[in-house]
Protein backbone atom coordinates (compact mmCIF):
# COMPACT_ATOMS: atom_id res chain seq x y z
CA UNK A 1 0.00 0.00 0.00
CA UNK A 2 2.81 2.41 0.78
CA UNK A 3 4.33 1.84 -2.61
CA UNK A 4 1.07 2.68 -4.41
CA UNK A 5 0.67 5.91 -2.40
CA UNK A 6 4.22 7.00 -3.20
CA UNK A 7 3.66 6.43 -6.87
CA UNK A 8 0.53 8.53 -6.82
CA UNK A 9 2.30 11.32 -4.98
CA UNK A 10 5.11 11.22 -7.51
CA UNK A 11 2.67 11.37 -10.41
CA UNK A 12 0.87 14.31 -8.88
CA UNK A 13 4.11 16.24 -8.53
CA UNK A 14 5.04 15.54 -12.16
CA UNK A 15 1.63 16.73 -13.35
CA UNK A 16 2.08 19.93 -11.41
CA UNK A 17 5.42 20.61 -13.17
CA UNK A 18 3.92 19.93 -16.59
CA UNK A 19 0.93 22.14 -15.94
CA UNK A 20 3.13 25.06 -15.07
CA UNK A 21 5.06 24.60 -18.48
CA UNK A 22 8.42 24.10 -16.86
CA UNK A 23 9.95 21.59 -19.24
CA UNK A 24 13.39 22.23 -17.91
CA UNK A 25 12.47 21.65 -14.27
CA UNK A 26 14.47 19.05 -12.43
CA UNK A 27 12.68 15.98 -11.34
CA UNK A 28 12.93 14.90 -7.75
CA UNK A 29 15.43 12.23 -7.04
CA UNK A 30 14.19 8.71 -7.13
CA UNK A 31 13.61 7.01 -3.87
CA UNK A 32 14.33 3.55 -2.72
CA UNK A 33 11.91 0.91 -3.71
CA UNK A 34 11.16 2.31 -7.23
CA UNK A 35 12.19 0.24 -10.20
CA UNK A 36 14.19 2.02 -12.85
CA UNK A 37 12.15 0.55 -15.67
CA UNK A 38 8.87 1.63 -14.12
CA UNK A 39 10.14 5.12 -13.39
CA UNK A 40 11.54 5.56 -16.91
CA UNK A 41 8.25 4.41 -18.40
CA UNK A 42 6.37 7.04 -16.50
CA UNK A 43 8.87 9.72 -17.32
CA UNK A 44 8.77 8.99 -21.05
CA UNK A 45 5.03 9.32 -21.21
CA UNK A 46 5.18 12.62 -19.41
CA UNK A 47 7.94 13.98 -21.70
CA UNK A 48 5.96 13.16 -24.83
CA UNK A 49 3.01 15.17 -23.64
CA UNK A 50 5.23 18.06 -22.67
CA UNK A 51 6.78 18.09 -26.21
CA UNK A 52 3.34 18.41 -27.82
CA UNK A 53 2.50 21.38 -25.59
CA UNK A 54 5.81 23.08 -26.37
CA UNK A 55 5.41 22.62 -30.16
CA UNK A 56 2.02 24.32 -30.03
CA UNK A 57 3.43 27.29 -28.16
CA UNK A 58 6.34 27.66 -30.62
CA UNK A 59 3.96 27.64 -33.60
CA UNK A 60 1.90 30.46 -32.09
CA UNK A 61 5.03 32.51 -31.32
CA UNK A 62 6.44 32.13 -34.82
CA UNK A 63 3.15 33.17 -36.39
CA UNK A 64 3.08 36.36 -34.32
CA UNK A 65 6.73 37.08 -35.18
CA UNK A 66 6.05 36.67 -38.91
CA UNK A 67 3.13 39.13 -38.70
CA UNK A 68 5.35 41.70 -37.02
CA UNK A 69 8.13 41.14 -39.60
CA UNK A 70 5.67 41.60 -42.50
CA UNK A 71 4.39 44.83 -40.99
CA UNK A 72 7.94 46.13 -40.41
CA UNK A 73 8.97 45.15 -43.94
CA UNK A 74 6.09 47.03 -45.39
CA UNK A 75 7.02 50.15 -43.50
CA UNK A 76 10.69 49.89 -44.40
CA UNK A 77 9.87 49.17 -48.02
CA UNK A 78 7.72 52.23 -48.31
CA UNK A 79 10.38 54.37 -46.70
CA UNK A 80 13.12 52.91 -48.95
CA UNK A 81 11.07 53.49 -52.08
CA UNK A 82 10.59 57.12 -51.07
CA UNK A 83 14.33 57.60 -50.53
CA UNK A 84 15.16 55.70 -53.70
CA UNK A 85 12.92 57.95 -55.76
CA UNK A 86 14.88 60.92 -54.49
CA UNK A 87 18.18 59.26 -55.29
CA UNK A 88 17.06 58.42 -58.80
CA UNK A 89 15.93 61.97 -59.48
CA UNK A 90 19.22 63.34 -58.23
CA UNK A 91 17.80 65.24 -55.23
CA UNK A 92 19.04 64.90 -51.69
CA UNK A 93 16.64 63.96 -48.98
CA UNK A 94 15.55 66.75 -46.66
CA UNK A 95 14.43 66.67 -43.09
CA UNK A 96 10.75 66.56 -42.39
CA UNK A 97 10.88 69.62 -40.20
CA UNK A 98 12.07 71.97 -43.04
CA UNK A 99 9.29 72.67 -45.52
CA UNK A 100 10.34 73.15 -49.14
CA UNK A 101 8.77 75.50 -51.66
CA UNK A 102 9.03 72.87 -54.29
CA UNK A 103 7.38 69.47 -53.83
CA UNK A 104 9.71 66.44 -53.89
CA UNK A 105 10.07 64.62 -57.17
CA UNK A 106 8.49 61.23 -57.56
CA UNK A 107 9.85 58.10 -59.17
CA UNK A 108 7.52 58.54 -62.15
CA UNK A 109 9.19 61.82 -63.16
CA UNK A 110 11.76 61.51 -66.00
CA UNK A 111 15.44 62.47 -65.61
CA UNK A 112 15.62 63.88 -69.16
CA UNK A 113 14.72 67.36 -67.94
CA UNK A 114 17.53 67.26 -65.40
CA UNK A 115 20.05 66.16 -68.06
CA UNK A 116 18.92 68.99 -70.33
CA UNK A 117 19.38 71.45 -67.49
CA UNK A 118 22.85 70.13 -66.79
CA UNK A 119 23.82 70.54 -70.46
CA UNK A 120 22.48 74.06 -70.42
CA UNK A 121 24.58 74.87 -67.38
CA UNK A 122 27.73 73.49 -69.10
CA UNK A 123 27.03 75.58 -72.20
CA UNK A 124 26.56 78.67 -70.11
CA UNK A 125 29.85 78.07 -68.31
CA UNK A 126 31.62 77.56 -71.66
CA UNK A 127 30.21 80.82 -72.95
CA UNK A 128 31.52 82.59 -69.88
CA UNK A 129 34.99 81.09 -70.40
CA UNK A 130 34.98 82.15 -74.05
CA UNK A 131 34.01 85.68 -73.18
CA UNK A 132 36.83 85.83 -70.64
CA UNK A 133 39.32 84.58 -73.25
CA UNK A 134 38.12 87.09 -75.81
CA UNK A 135 38.54 89.90 -73.29
CA UNK A 136 42.09 88.72 -72.53
CA UNK A 137 43.03 88.59 -76.23
CA UNK A 138 41.61 92.07 -76.72
CA UNK A 139 43.68 93.33 -73.82
CA UNK A 140 46.82 91.69 -75.23
CA UNK A 141 46.20 93.20 -78.65
CA UNK A 142 45.70 96.66 -77.19
CA UNK A 143 48.93 96.30 -75.22
CA UNK A 144 50.79 95.24 -78.37
CA UNK A 145 49.41 98.21 -80.27
CA UNK A 146 50.51 100.56 -77.53
CA UNK A 147 54.00 99.05 -77.46
CA UNK A 148 54.23 99.26 -81.25
CA UNK A 149 53.18 102.90 -81.13
CA UNK A 150 55.82 103.55 -78.50
CA UNK A 151 58.44 101.98 -80.75
CA UNK A 152 57.25 104.09 -83.64
CA UNK A 153 57.54 107.23 -81.56
CA UNK A 154 61.16 106.35 -80.77
CA UNK A 155 63.83 107.33 -83.28
CA UNK A 156 64.97 103.81 -84.21
CA UNK A 157 65.29 103.43 -88.01
CA UNK A 158 63.12 100.85 -89.73
CA UNK A 159 64.17 98.42 -92.45
CA UNK A 160 63.23 100.80 -95.23
CA UNK A 161 65.14 103.60 -93.56
CA UNK A 162 68.17 101.28 -93.42
CA UNK A 163 67.92 100.67 -97.14
CA UNK A 164 67.53 104.34 -97.99
CA UNK A 165 70.12 105.52 -95.53
CA UNK A 166 73.42 105.77 -97.38
CA UNK A 167 75.33 107.12 -94.41
CA UNK A 168 75.42 103.69 -92.73
CA UNK A 169 78.79 101.99 -93.05
CA UNK A 170 78.93 98.45 -94.45
CA UNK A 171 79.64 95.65 -92.00
CA UNK A 172 82.03 93.86 -94.38
CA UNK A 173 84.83 95.87 -95.91
CA UNK A 174 85.30 93.27 -98.65
CA UNK A 175 82.93 91.16 -100.69
CA UNK A 176 82.10 87.57 -99.78
CA UNK A 177 84.12 86.30 -102.73
CA UNK A 178 87.27 87.79 -101.31
CA UNK A 179 86.47 86.36 -97.87
CA UNK A 180 86.31 82.90 -99.37
CA UNK A 181 89.89 83.25 -100.53
CA UNK A 182 91.20 84.28 -97.13
CA UNK A 183 93.49 81.96 -95.16
CA UNK A 184 94.15 81.65 -91.50
CA UNK A 185 97.61 83.12 -91.91
CA UNK A 186 96.13 86.32 -93.32
CA UNK A 187 93.92 86.77 -90.28
CA UNK A 188 96.69 86.31 -87.75
CA UNK A 189 97.99 89.96 -87.85
CA UNK A 190 94.60 91.17 -86.57
CA UNK A 191 94.99 89.02 -83.43
CA UNK A 192 96.57 90.72 -80.39
CA UNK A 193 100.31 90.34 -80.05
CA UNK A 194 100.09 88.35 -76.81
CA UNK A 195 98.12 85.58 -78.57
CA UNK A 196 100.17 85.61 -81.76
CA UNK A 197 103.30 85.09 -79.74
CA UNK A 198 101.96 81.73 -78.59
CA UNK A 199 100.91 80.49 -82.04
CA UNK A 200 103.58 78.86 -84.13
CA UNK A 201 103.43 80.35 -87.58
CA UNK A 202 104.84 77.25 -89.25
CA UNK A 203 102.22 74.95 -87.73
CA UNK A 204 99.41 77.21 -88.85
CA UNK A 205 100.66 77.21 -92.43
CA UNK A 206 100.94 73.41 -92.40
CA UNK A 207 97.40 73.00 -91.18
CA UNK A 208 95.91 75.37 -93.72
CA UNK A 209 97.61 73.79 -96.69
CA UNK A 210 95.98 70.62 -98.07
CA UNK A 211 97.78 67.37 -98.80
CA UNK A 212 100.30 67.71 -101.58
CA UNK A 213 98.79 65.56 -104.33
CA UNK A 214 101.01 65.51 -107.40
CA UNK A 215 99.41 66.67 -110.59
CA UNK A 216 98.49 64.00 -113.13
CA UNK A 217 100.71 63.72 -116.19
CA UNK A 218 99.26 64.74 -119.52
CA UNK A 219 98.89 61.20 -120.82
CA UNK A 220 97.18 59.91 -117.62
CA UNK A 221 93.42 60.05 -117.29
CA UNK A 222 91.78 61.15 -114.04
CA UNK A 223 89.46 58.21 -113.43
CA UNK A 224 87.94 59.88 -110.35
CA UNK A 225 86.90 63.11 -112.09
CA UNK A 226 83.41 61.83 -112.91
CA UNK A 227 82.77 60.74 -109.29
CA UNK A 228 82.76 64.15 -107.64
CA UNK A 229 78.98 64.19 -107.25
CA UNK A 230 78.90 60.74 -105.63
CA UNK A 231 80.01 60.92 -101.98
CA UNK A 232 80.14 57.11 -101.68
CA UNK A 233 83.04 56.89 -104.13
CA UNK A 234 85.14 59.37 -102.08
CA UNK A 235 86.78 60.91 -105.11
CA UNK A 236 88.37 63.71 -103.07
CA UNK A 237 90.64 61.40 -101.07
CA UNK A 238 90.49 58.01 -102.79
CA UNK A 239 94.07 58.42 -104.01
CA UNK A 240 95.26 58.98 -100.46
CA UNK A 241 93.43 55.83 -99.33
CA UNK A 242 95.23 53.60 -101.82
CA UNK A 243 98.52 55.27 -101.03
CA UNK A 244 97.94 54.32 -97.39
CA UNK A 245 97.04 50.74 -98.33
CA UNK A 246 100.33 50.32 -100.19
CA UNK A 247 102.15 51.49 -97.06
CA UNK A 248 100.33 48.85 -95.00
CA UNK A 249 101.44 46.17 -97.46
CA UNK A 250 105.03 47.04 -96.77
CA UNK A 251 104.39 47.17 -93.03
CA UNK A 252 102.87 43.65 -92.81
CA UNK A 253 104.65 41.54 -95.45
CA UNK A 254 104.62 37.78 -95.91
CA UNK A 255 108.19 36.62 -96.30
CA UNK A 256 109.29 34.05 -98.89
CA UNK A 257 109.08 30.54 -97.45
CA UNK A 258 107.36 31.83 -94.33
CA UNK A 259 106.80 28.26 -93.04
CA UNK A 260 110.51 27.65 -92.58
CA UNK A 261 110.15 27.95 -88.78
CA UNK A 262 107.46 25.26 -88.68
CA UNK A 263 108.60 21.77 -87.82
CA UNK A 264 105.34 19.96 -88.72
CA UNK A 265 103.40 22.30 -91.02
CA UNK A 266 104.25 22.16 -94.71
CA UNK A 267 103.07 23.98 -97.83
CA UNK A 268 100.85 21.07 -98.86
CA UNK A 269 99.15 21.05 -95.47
CA UNK A 270 98.56 24.77 -95.81
CA UNK A 271 97.04 24.23 -99.28
CA UNK A 272 94.78 21.48 -97.95
CA UNK A 273 93.54 23.78 -95.17
CA UNK A 274 92.82 26.75 -97.48
CA UNK A 275 91.11 24.52 -100.06
CA UNK A 276 88.83 23.23 -97.30
CA UNK A 277 88.14 26.79 -96.10
CA UNK A 278 86.88 27.67 -99.60
CA UNK A 279 84.14 25.08 -99.11
CA UNK A 280 83.39 26.44 -95.64
CA UNK A 281 83.07 29.93 -97.10
CA UNK A 282 80.56 28.70 -99.68
CA UNK A 283 78.65 26.68 -97.08
CA UNK A 284 78.26 29.71 -94.79
CA UNK A 285 77.67 32.10 -97.74
CA UNK A 286 80.47 34.41 -96.63
CA UNK A 287 81.75 37.26 -98.78
CA UNK A 288 85.01 37.00 -100.68
CA UNK A 289 86.63 39.62 -98.44
CA UNK A 290 86.25 37.23 -95.50
CA UNK A 291 88.10 34.47 -97.33
CA UNK A 292 90.96 36.74 -98.42
CA UNK A 293 91.35 38.13 -94.92
CA UNK A 294 91.29 34.60 -93.48
CA UNK A 295 94.25 33.54 -95.62
CA UNK A 296 96.17 36.66 -94.60
CA UNK A 297 95.56 35.97 -90.88
CA UNK A 298 96.71 32.33 -91.23
CA UNK A 299 99.93 33.26 -93.03
CA UNK A 300 100.78 36.04 -90.60
CA UNK A 301 100.18 33.77 -87.60
CA UNK A 302 102.20 30.86 -89.01
CA UNK A 303 104.99 33.26 -89.85
CA UNK A 304 105.16 34.64 -86.28
CA UNK A 305 104.46 31.54 -84.16
CA UNK A 306 106.89 28.65 -84.77
CA UNK A 307 106.28 24.95 -84.27
CA UNK A 308 102.49 24.89 -84.53
CA UNK A 309 101.22 21.34 -84.02
CA UNK A 310 99.69 19.48 -86.91
CA UNK A 311 96.49 18.71 -85.00
CA UNK A 312 96.05 22.43 -84.25
CA UNK A 313 96.25 23.65 -87.86
CA UNK A 314 92.55 23.18 -88.56
CA UNK A 315 91.71 25.02 -85.34
CA UNK A 316 93.87 27.94 -86.49
CA UNK A 317 92.03 27.93 -89.83
CA UNK A 318 88.47 28.02 -88.47
CA UNK A 319 89.43 30.57 -85.81
CA UNK A 320 91.00 32.81 -88.45
CA UNK A 321 87.78 32.61 -90.48
CA UNK A 322 85.75 33.44 -87.36
CA UNK A 323 87.89 36.54 -86.77
CA UNK A 324 87.63 37.55 -90.43
CA UNK A 325 83.86 37.10 -90.44
CA UNK A 326 83.56 39.35 -87.39
CA UNK A 327 85.63 41.93 -89.25
CA UNK A 328 83.86 41.75 -92.64
CA UNK A 329 80.42 40.17 -92.28
CA UNK A 330 77.22 41.84 -91.13
CA UNK A 331 76.08 38.65 -89.36
CA UNK A 332 78.98 36.50 -88.29
CA UNK A 333 78.46 32.73 -87.95
CA UNK A 334 78.23 31.34 -84.47
CA UNK A 335 81.39 29.69 -83.06
CA UNK A 336 79.37 26.49 -82.66
CA UNK A 337 78.98 26.39 -86.45
CA UNK A 338 82.72 26.32 -86.88
CA UNK A 339 82.95 23.60 -84.24
CA UNK A 340 80.38 21.62 -86.21
CA UNK A 341 82.26 21.82 -89.52
CA UNK A 342 85.33 20.39 -87.80
CA UNK A 343 83.23 17.35 -86.81
CA UNK A 344 83.57 18.43 -83.16
CA UNK A 345 87.28 17.86 -83.20
CA UNK A 346 87.54 21.02 -81.06
CA UNK A 347 85.29 22.58 -78.47
CA UNK A 348 83.87 26.07 -78.30
CA UNK A 349 86.31 27.00 -75.54
CA UNK A 350 89.19 25.84 -77.76
CA UNK A 351 88.07 28.27 -80.46
CA UNK A 352 87.90 31.14 -77.99
CA UNK A 353 91.36 30.38 -76.61
CA UNK A 354 92.79 30.20 -80.11
CA UNK A 355 91.09 33.48 -81.01
CA UNK A 356 92.78 35.25 -78.10
CA UNK A 357 96.09 33.66 -79.05
CA UNK A 358 95.92 34.77 -82.71
CA UNK A 359 94.83 38.32 -81.95
CA UNK A 360 97.50 38.79 -79.31
CA UNK A 361 100.24 37.50 -81.65
CA UNK A 362 99.05 39.81 -84.45
CA UNK A 363 98.95 42.79 -82.11
CA UNK A 364 95.16 43.05 -82.56
CA UNK A 365 95.79 44.56 -86.00
CA UNK A 366 93.82 43.28 -88.97
CA UNK A 367 94.55 46.25 -91.21
CA UNK A 368 96.65 44.38 -93.75
CA UNK A 369 94.92 44.96 -97.14
CA UNK A 370 93.53 42.16 -99.26
CA UNK A 371 93.92 41.61 -103.03
CA UNK A 372 90.24 42.26 -103.70
CA UNK A 373 90.50 45.91 -102.61
CA UNK A 374 93.20 46.62 -105.21
CA UNK A 375 91.51 44.49 -107.86
CA UNK A 376 88.38 46.62 -107.86
CA UNK A 377 90.47 49.74 -108.33
CA UNK A 378 92.44 48.27 -111.21
CA UNK A 379 89.30 47.02 -112.99
CA UNK A 380 87.94 50.55 -112.85
CA UNK A 381 91.17 51.97 -114.26
CA UNK A 382 91.15 49.45 -117.13
CA UNK A 383 87.41 49.92 -117.84
CA UNK A 384 87.07 46.16 -117.47
CA UNK A 385 83.85 44.21 -117.68
CA UNK A 386 82.29 41.98 -115.05
CA UNK A 387 83.74 38.99 -116.88
CA UNK A 388 87.22 40.48 -116.56
CA UNK A 389 86.58 41.00 -112.87
CA UNK A 390 85.38 37.43 -112.21
CA UNK A 391 88.25 35.93 -114.16
CA UNK A 392 90.77 38.04 -112.24
CA UNK A 393 89.21 36.94 -108.93
CA UNK A 394 89.53 33.34 -110.07
CA UNK A 395 93.25 33.83 -110.71
CA UNK A 396 93.77 35.46 -107.30
CA UNK A 397 91.93 32.71 -105.40
CA UNK A 398 93.99 30.02 -107.11
CA UNK A 399 97.18 31.84 -106.11
CA UNK A 400 96.06 32.08 -102.46
CA UNK A 401 96.14 28.29 -102.23
CA UNK A 402 99.57 28.04 -103.86
CA UNK A 403 102.29 28.29 -101.23
CA UNK A 404 104.90 29.72 -103.62
CA UNK A 405 102.60 32.68 -104.42
CA UNK A 406 102.02 33.72 -100.78
CA UNK A 407 105.10 35.93 -100.75
CA UNK A 408 103.66 38.44 -103.23
CA UNK A 409 101.88 41.51 -102.00
CA UNK A 410 98.09 41.78 -102.49
CA UNK A 411 98.48 44.66 -104.94
CA UNK A 412 100.97 42.63 -107.02
CA UNK A 413 98.57 39.68 -107.24
CA UNK A 414 95.71 42.00 -108.22
CA UNK A 415 97.76 43.77 -110.90
CA UNK A 416 98.97 40.49 -112.43
CA UNK A 417 95.46 39.00 -112.34
CA UNK A 418 93.79 41.91 -114.14
CA UNK A 419 96.57 42.07 -116.71
CA UNK A 420 96.25 38.33 -117.47
CA UNK A 421 92.47 38.59 -117.61
CA UNK A 422 92.58 41.49 -120.09
CA UNK A 423 95.19 39.68 -122.16
CA UNK A 424 93.22 36.43 -122.47
CA UNK A 425 89.76 37.91 -123.11
CA UNK A 426 90.85 40.66 -125.49
CA UNK A 427 93.51 38.74 -127.43
CA UNK A 428 95.88 41.69 -127.23
CA UNK A 429 99.51 41.57 -126.19
CA UNK A 430 100.55 42.32 -122.64
CA UNK A 431 102.21 45.56 -123.71
CA UNK A 432 98.99 46.78 -125.25
CA UNK A 433 96.87 45.75 -122.29
CA UNK A 434 99.05 47.25 -119.59
CA UNK A 435 98.49 50.92 -120.41
CA UNK A 436 100.36 53.86 -118.86
CA UNK A 437 97.23 54.64 -116.85
CA UNK A 438 97.25 51.17 -115.27
CA UNK A 439 100.96 51.46 -114.62
CA UNK A 440 100.48 54.86 -112.97
CA UNK A 441 97.61 53.89 -110.64
CA UNK A 442 99.11 50.51 -109.70
CA UNK A 443 102.70 51.77 -109.28
CA UNK A 444 103.90 48.66 -111.15
CA UNK A 445 105.50 48.42 -114.55
CA UNK A 446 104.95 45.48 -116.88
CA UNK A 447 108.47 44.24 -116.20
CA UNK A 448 107.67 44.05 -112.49
CA UNK A 449 104.51 41.97 -112.83
CA UNK A 450 105.59 39.86 -115.81
CA UNK A 451 107.14 37.00 -113.75
CA UNK A 452 104.05 36.96 -111.52
CA UNK A 453 101.79 36.66 -114.58
CA UNK A 454 103.77 33.68 -115.87
CA UNK A 455 103.61 31.85 -112.53
CA UNK A 456 99.91 32.60 -112.34
CA UNK A 457 99.34 31.13 -115.79
CA UNK A 458 101.11 27.94 -114.71
CA UNK A 459 98.90 27.62 -111.65
CA UNK A 460 95.78 28.05 -113.80
CA UNK A 461 96.83 25.35 -116.25
CA UNK A 462 97.73 22.85 -113.55
CA UNK A 463 94.46 23.23 -111.65
CA UNK A 464 92.82 20.32 -113.48
CA UNK A 465 95.66 18.03 -112.45
CA UNK A 466 95.70 19.30 -108.88
CA UNK A 467 93.73 17.73 -106.07
CA UNK A 468 92.77 21.14 -104.71
CA UNK A 469 89.72 21.92 -106.83
CA UNK A 470 87.49 23.86 -104.43
CA UNK A 471 88.21 27.17 -106.18
CA UNK A 472 87.74 25.57 -109.61
CA UNK A 473 84.33 24.18 -108.62
CA UNK A 474 83.37 27.50 -107.04
CA UNK A 475 83.94 29.47 -110.25
CA UNK A 476 81.87 27.05 -112.28
CA UNK A 477 78.84 28.75 -110.75
CA UNK A 478 76.67 30.76 -113.19
CA UNK A 479 76.68 33.74 -110.83
CA UNK A 480 80.42 33.98 -111.44
CA UNK A 481 80.01 33.71 -115.23
CA UNK A 482 81.48 30.15 -115.20
CA UNK A 483 84.90 31.63 -115.80
CA UNK A 484 86.63 28.42 -114.71
CA UNK A 485 85.35 26.69 -117.87
CA UNK A 486 86.32 29.39 -120.37
CA UNK A 487 88.08 28.07 -123.49
CA UNK A 488 90.67 30.86 -123.20
CA UNK A 489 92.09 29.07 -120.15
CA UNK A 490 93.16 26.20 -122.41
CA UNK A 491 94.29 28.27 -125.34
CA UNK A 492 97.67 28.98 -126.85
CA UNK A 493 98.27 32.32 -125.13
CA UNK A 494 98.13 31.01 -121.56
CA UNK A 495 100.14 27.90 -122.45
CA UNK A 496 102.91 30.03 -123.86
CA UNK A 497 103.08 32.06 -120.66
CA UNK A 498 103.13 28.90 -118.56
CA UNK A 499 105.93 27.38 -120.63
CA UNK A 500 107.97 30.55 -120.32
CA UNK A 501 107.53 30.30 -116.56
CA UNK A 502 108.84 26.72 -116.45
CA UNK A 503 111.80 27.57 -118.65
Amino acid sequence: MEIVRRQRQLQDQENIFTAKGKSTATLPAKKQGLSIRGALGELNSNVQAQREINIGKVAVATAEFEKKAINSRGLSKSNYSHVQSKVDTGLASKSQGQPTARPPLKREESTASLAARAVARIKASNKEIKTIEIKETINIQTQNKRSFQDVKRSKLPTVREHKDNKALKPILKESTESLGKLKLTELIPDVPQQITGIIDQNKVEKRTTSLDIPALPDDIEDIDAADKNNPLLMSTYIKDIYHYLTELELKYPIEPDHLKNQSEITGKMRATLIDWLVEVQRQFSLVLETFHLTVGIIDRYLQIVPNVKRNQLQLVGVTAMLIASKYEEIYSPDPCDFVYVTDHAYSKSDVFRCEIEILSKLGYCLARPIPLSFLRRFVKVAYGTSKNHHLAKYFVDLCLIEYSMAQYRPSELAAAAICLSLHLLSGKKLEQVWTPTLSYYSDYSLDHIDPIIKKMAKVVINVEKSKYKAVYNKYLDPTLAKVASLPELKGVAINELANLSSS
